[in-house]
């Protein structure tokens, strides 16, 4: 089912959930509350599918998001001379070991390798 077509389900579920409250409101009978109840439970289960799928999509850009900055941190990394990876006083360094941290708390730098410099120049 469509995105369109669960919210038009999920509309006609409300639809009867209304009614059968104009019922209970009318004669007071319990079985009348049941229905608006389970008619409601129903629609508001539907529209919560139809987001979960947007919803879904969102996490996957935020997750390929994260991981393109973890790459560039990578990059931004290995790039600096020995020393001042060494030290974390350089704020490129420290902005991107947290990005390399976030991406990996999340699981999407695990196709990323450590760095292959040496921590020390030789001279």
């Amino acid at each position: 089912m469509t995105k369109v077509e669960i919210i038009a389900l999920a509309e006609r579920w409300q639809t009867k959930a209304d009614r059968a409250m104009e019922r209970y409101q009318e004669d007071g009978l319990a079985r009348h509350n049941r229905e608006r109840e389970q008619a409601q439970d129903l629609a508001d289960a539907l529209r919560v599918a139809a987001n979960a799928a947007d919803d879904h999509s969102e996490l996957i850009s935020l997750r390929g998001a994260v991981y393109c900055l973890a790459v560039k941190a990578h990059a931004a990394v290995d790039a600096l001379d020995a020393p001042d990876r060494a030290g974390d006083r350089d704020i490129l360094t420290d902005l991107a070991r947290n990005v390399i941290s976030t991406a990996r708390l999340y699981g999407v730098d695990s196709g990323l390798t450590a760095s292959h410099k040496p921590k020390t120049k030789e001279g």
